[in-house]
């Protein structure tokens, strides 16, 4: 997975607004639980209607401190107490939304519900306001302006879970993470640092909110730094009470989308400078100019000396064949492939890229087969796996693919590669003849059979009753990997089956990856 998707798909747990989808954010645990508390008394000083400005800052930066992308988003929030001090009604107005200095149009006026329990808000209800919309960053708001210095809270999103404490001095509060674990030890930044600091009025009341987030993320050659901050601040109280909206107030409003301005590549400095911009953005629509372009004027000869002069361009390069989708590109790429002049690290590009060409025909999947049938080939595996992954575009390919790996199954060809490919290609068929392989003589298979079927929770146990006929570390390890990055629960009879193992065994390297598997567990 590259980086840039791991980027969008973190900061749905986040406050980054703009292309990128903000969902709401989880309720503490013990919310999510379902956990009651009792009646609430009148409303006291500590529960007036609340005016506030909130103010919200993002911005992504690629290497040398490149700008990709940078958005504001501003409103007012008015937040009413009921009769009972316990729900309570919330409007935003003086909505402004502008992304890479575009104003984006959102709505007027958003009316929701939320619970305020002491100082914390939960039980937010955006009225049918679609998944996918802007103003669902709201959700995240309202978890910043939470707090409790009486307990920690806890935060979870799609790949961490955070615990905090609270702490006040004065009208100054504070926050510190008490533990923080990610659910894939291999999809989180580099490097972060946050602050956050709430401050209140002498008599209590919310006053100012200050929130900063920085977040470095690296992987092989591309490097991204994200920063976000809210600025929540009080502001004189308008003479308006709200009324209570309809349970869909908010399901007709649309998700706001952005197009990027067209990018005009007319010479070779211009075709660089999008090189340049390709390299750090990954953005789709800049890849399909560039793609165009050059197909439109460069032969297969002419692009593989731009990949062997401009090694920093080449991934670049192959993104911009892969993603214009059409049969020019798709023959260029083969052409790529077949070239004895093009790199060794290239040519493992471009594979990957073929298995990944939408709208690919017999011409790339014979190109790979040729290749990957020829074990003794520098690409001859990774020609193996994009095969498999071609089985996601149309039935047509899925059902060639699944016919070329069935036979690469019969035959045990390059099994231990077969075994990841029928993975990639997530064919039911496939899958159901790969629990033999973990009793059978090749090593390899079955470890990667492991790897494979410990993501499937139905061939889970079969998976767990070979580990225990052969506990190898390196069995053990694979399935301890699979499923913490997966985050599959075990079932109540594997646990008891690993627990059994764990006290058994006399190898402490089988015993360590069990109590790491055992402890992420849920309990």
């Amino acid at each position: 997975m590259n980086i840039k998707v791991l980027i969008v798909a973190f900061l749905a747990g986040m406050l980054v607004v703009g292309y990128f989808w903000l969902p709401q954010a989880s309720d503490p645990i013990e919310q999510r639980a379902g956990v009651q508390h009792g009646p609430r008394g009148p409303v006291t000083q500590m529960e007036q209607a609340l005016s506030l400005k909130v103010q919200v800052d993002s911005s992504i930066a690629g290497a040398n401190q490149v700008l990709l992308s940078h958005s504001k988003l501003s409103w007012h929030m008015q937040l009413q107490p009921q009769a009972d001090g316990h729900v309570w009604l919330g409007q935003l107005s003086d909505i402004q939304y502008t992304q890479d200095a575009k104003a984006v149009p959102l709505t007027e006026q958003l009316p929701f519900r939320v619970v305020r329990q002491n100082n914390r808000f939960v039980q937010l209800d955006l009225l049918g306001l679609p998944d996918e919309h802007t103003l669902q960053v709201v959700g995240q708001i309202m978890n910043l302006l939470s707090y409790d210095v009486n307990q920690p809270l806890t935060y979870s999103d799609a790949f961490r879970q955070v615990q905090y404490s609270y702490q006040q001095a004065g009208r100054e509060v504070t926050r510190a993470i008490i533990k923080q674990s990610y659910f894939d030890m291999q999809h989180q930044p580099k490097t972060e640092q946050e602050d956050w600091q709430l401050l209140t009025s002498q008599q209590g009341m919310f006053e100012q909110l200050n929130y900063s987030n920085k977040r470095v993320w690296a992987q092989q050659q591309q490097h991204y730094v994200v920063e976000q901050t809210v600025l929540v601040n009080t502001v004189p109280t308008p003479k308006v009470t709200l009324l209570a909206s309809h349970a869909n107030a908010n399901a007709h409003l649309k998700v706001a989308t952005l197009t990027e301005a067209k990018v005009q590549i007319t010479n070779t400095e211009t075709l660089n400078q999008a090189f340049e911009k390709l390299k750090d953005s990954l953005s789709p629509e800049l890849a399909k100019v560039v793609g165009a372009y050059l197909i439109d004027n460069y032969n297969a000869f002419e692009i593989q000396a731009l990949l062997s002069t401009q090694p920093q361009f080449s991934s670049a390069i192959i993104y911009a064949l892969q993603k214009l989708q059409t049969t020019e590109a798709e023959a260029m790429l083969v052409d790529l492939l077949q070239l004895e002049q093009t790199a060794e690290l290239d040519k493992h590009k471009v594979a990957m890229a073929l298995g990944r060409f939408g709208s690919s025909s017999e011409l790339s999947l014979r190109a790979l087969q040729s290749i990957a049938q020829h074990s003794r080939h520098q690409v001859a595996n990774t020609a193996l796996l994009s095969i498999g992954t071609m089985a996601h575009f149309s039935p047509e390919q899925a059902h060639n693919v699944a016919s070329y790996l069935e036979r690469n199954l019969s035959a045990q060809q390059n099994l231990a590669i077969t075994v990841l490919a029928i993975g990639n290609s997530k064919n039911d068929h496939l899958l159901a003849q790969l629990p033999a392989l973990l009793h059978g003589s090749d090593d390899g298979a079955k470890l990667n059979s492991i790897k494979v079927l410990s993501k499937h929770i139905r061939y889970q146990e079969e998976v767990v009753s070979a580990i225990l006929s052969a506990p190898h570390p390196k069995y053990v390890a694979a399935f301890t990997r699979t499923i913490m990055e997966s985050g599959k629960p075990l079932s109540a009879a594997s646990l008891v089956k690993l627990k059994q193992l764990q006290h058994t065994t006399d190898n402490p390297v089988v015993r360590n990856k069990l109590a790491e598997l055992l402890s992420a567990q849920p309990t």
